[in-house]
């Protein structure tokens, strides 16, 4: 087998189409062209076509991660997932995220921690709907000892009271409002009548 001709990609200008034998054969980044020293003429099997391609992907893969990374930022379990769904290999999926976790690029803990005090700083959230976010963000990986000592020093009675302060009309609607919203309902009874009658 020999590679016949090389040629750029149409659709990316960062790829190049090898062929082999006269025949289409994978596609490649240039910067992989010099990794593999791929040029016409070069004698290749499949095997060494099998390892260009891998490495294509994984190179793609990165590529992908690093830009949805300079966005926002994702949880491992979310990243996993995207890559899943591009029908990238479990193998490489790990050995992508190994990477990222040793260069610092993710850090549950460390985002964990951020989008709790982003929470906190709302002041209008109760603890079990900040625990519900949580959940819903990050599913794996939560501590739950770790989330109730962080949310200890959490005043959730004074964000209520100024919660309802804040309302413009004091109907009983609001007593189940803010106990749907995970409100103790003693506090948010106890605190509604005394600012209904302007305490």
């Amino acid at each position: 087998m020999k590679i016949t001709k090389i040629e750029r990609a149409k659709k990316n200008k960062e790829k190049v189409n090898v062929f082999v034998d006269g025949g289409y054969s994978f596609s490649t980044y240039d910067q992989l062209l010099l990794k593999f020293d791929i040029f016409a003429g070069k004698e290749v099997n499949c095997n060494w076509i099998e390892s260009v391609k891998k490495e294509t992907q994984i190179f793609d893969s990165k590529k992908y991660i690093y830009r949805i990374l300079s966005k926002k930022r994702y949880t491992e379990n979310q990243i996993r997932e995207k890559l899943f769904f591009r029908k990238v290999d479990k193998e490489t999926i790990e050995r992508l995220l190994n990477e990222l976790k040793e260069n610092g690029l993710i850090d549950d803990s460390k985002f964990i921690k951020d989008y709790l005090d982003y929470l906190k700083s709302q002041q209008k959230y109760s603890k079990k709907e900040i625990e519900s976010k949580l959940y819903l963000k990050f599913k794996k990986g939560l501590d739950n000892i770790f989330l109730k000592e962080y949310l200890e020093d959490y005043d959730e009675k004074n964000v209520l009271e100024n919660l309802i302060r804040r309302e413009k009309r004091l109907d009983e609607k609001l007593v189940q409002k803010y106990y749907r919203k995970g409100f103790n309902f003693e506090d948010v009874q106890e605190i509604f009548n005394r600012v209904k009658k302007g305490g």
